[in-house]
């Protein structure tokens, strides 16, 4: 098997726990519109999935209720900017970014989160070992599961794409991952959406703790 010199990761529900921070946030919109507090494990779960889901949450707006998820979608947004550097590391990843850095391997962060919030957010998390590079659909023009942030990150990095990994825990990541031709992990610790399972998704790898990332680096 070829080794692996680039890890490319995903950042809510993978690298950092965020799931705190926008359950405060749906609260607060909850609030401001006559609602009672939210649930945090529906929260949780649709974090992956994009704010315009959780703004759809939120409200009880109805799917096809676009406008308002819109408006919804940029008002929880402007809560969220005042309240975003409350998330913390999942348990364990800090030794892995160690790790890798240790073994000269190549990492960096692919999300779907608006630079606006992600370099701000990285800026923080990650002033003890910065990243080789954070992609975001302000780069490349493209959400996931397109796999340009990604095929971005192999050319800034001039590592080949059979020689990299992607690490997420939604299936856009893995399908993402896929069509850059890379290997994949799911973690499966991170926000899985009600009624989907990790092992539908055909990752090469399902972790369930980030230090399990550890036994991939020494075994790639």
């Amino acid at each position: 098997m070829e080794e692996i010199q680039l890890y490319a990761f995903d950042l809510d529900g993978t690298l950092l726990d965020t799931a705190p921070d926008f359950f405060y946030a749906v609260n607060k919109l909850r609030e401001a519109n006559g609602l009672g507090a939210g649930d945090f494990s529906e929260v949780r779960s649709r974090v992956s999935q994009g704010a315009a889901s959780l703004a759809r949450y939120s409200l009880n707006w109805d799917e096809s209720q676009k406008e308002e998820i819109e408006k919804s979608r940029l008002e929880l947004l402007e809560i969220y900017e005042n309240c975003c550097l409350g998330a913390k590391l999942f348990d364990g990843m800090n030794e892995v970014l160690i790790n890798l850095n240790k073994n000269k391997k190549n990492w960096g962060i692919v999300t779907n989160k608006p630079r606006k919030f992600a370099e701000r957010i990285v800026k923080e998390k990650f002033s003890f070992i910065s990243p080789d590079f954070l992609i975001c659909p302000d780069d490349v023009g493209e959400r996931k599961p397109s796999p340009k942030g990604l095929e971005l990150a192999c050319k800034l990095t001039d590592v080949s794409s059979k020689h990299s990994i992607y690490i997420g825990d939604h299936q856009i990541d893995i399908t993402s991952g896929k069509s850059a031709n890379m290997r994949t992990v799911a973690a499966a610790y991170g926000y899985i959406p009600e009624g989907d399972s990790v092992t539908n998704w055909d990752a090469d790898f399902i972790i369930n703790h980030p230090l399990e990332i550890n036994k991939i680096i020494e075994s790639h």
